[in-house]
């Protein structure tokens, strides 16, 4: 499996910093705790302090290098080609796959921390954050589809010649 590794990680840690910073702005618009990465700091140490949140933050660049490597997967084997509107496609699916994913969050940590639960899309977070939500995640797609380049395994080419079979002295 050949896949640009260096690319990979950077697409990654690029949309993960859009995602985390474009849903921390909108929470902080419409006056909500958007933070994705103390939702994540909290869920993996329980507190949510300096540290916790740091944690939170590697554990939000982890899942992005790990889905931009599986974005590079489908660009190489599946499409065949990467650029922003093929990022942007894969991007559907990650969207309601992250989306969902929040919303099965254990909410025992975060409520002994006094934050409520994020819900689905963090729906509990106001139309504004939900619509970040899921914006940020296309736009992460469009940006690993972009930053990945062009792919290392093209289609092969098909050069078949066909025998005519109308002609009846080919037969």
């Amino acid at each position: 499996m050949k896949i640009k590794v260096r690319r990979v990680i950077i697409a990654g840690i690029v949309g993960c910093v859009i995602v985390v910073a474009a849903v921390k702005l909108a929470g902080h618009m419409s006056g909500s705790d958007a933070d994705l990465c103390t939702l994540a700091g909290v869920v993996v140490t329980g507190g949510d302090d300096a540290p916790g949140w740091f944690v939170g933050c590697a554990v939000q660049l982890l899942i992005a290098v790990v889905a931009a490597l599986m974005y590079a997967v489908i660009f190489e084997w599946i499409t065949h080609r990467a650029n922003a509107l093929i990022g942007l496609a894969v991007g559907i699916p990650h969207a309601v796959t992250a989306g969902l994913t929040v919303g099965f969050l254990p909410v025992a940590r975060l409520i002994a921390v006094g934050i409520l639960p994020p819900g689905a899309f963090l729906e509990y977070r106001g139309g504004w954050v939900v619509a970040t939500f899921v914006l940020g995640h296309l736009t992460f797609g469009a940006v690993v589809g972009a930053l990945y380049g062009p792919v290392r395994h093209s289609v092969p080419s098909v050069n078949t010649m066909w025998r005519d079979v109308t002609d009846a002295n080919s037969v």
